[in-house]
């Protein structure tokens, strides 16, 4: 059955899009040749990749950036426009 995924399909709970990023942190050489202790952040952009988490603690719902299941092929999570949807497959 193909539902929207708004909700962690195992334990019920409310569920994260982590959206990963990139970024350079640059350090100064010193004249000791030694690097600063405080680095500079540089060009922040979008690895255009993301994974999918339960926000429970206690439960091990996630996906890889494929949005697969690792953990058990029991679910297909695929995106239609911006709405992520789940299909259980029968086993």
């Amino acid at each position: 059955m193909e539902e929207i995924l708004n909700k962690c399909p195992v334990c019920g709970s409310n569920l994260e899009y982590h959206s990963l990023y990139q970024f350079s942190k640059v350090y100064k050489i010193l004249k000791s040749g030694k690097l600063s202790s405080r680095p500079k952040r540089d060009d922040e952009c979008p690895m255009e990749c993301g994974f999918i988490s339960c926000m429970n603690p206690d439960c091990e719902f996630y996906t890889n950036c494929d949005l697969e299941v690792e953990n058990d092929g029991k679910y297909n999570i695929y995106q239609e426009g911006e709405v992520y949807k789940i299909y259980e497959k029968s086993t």
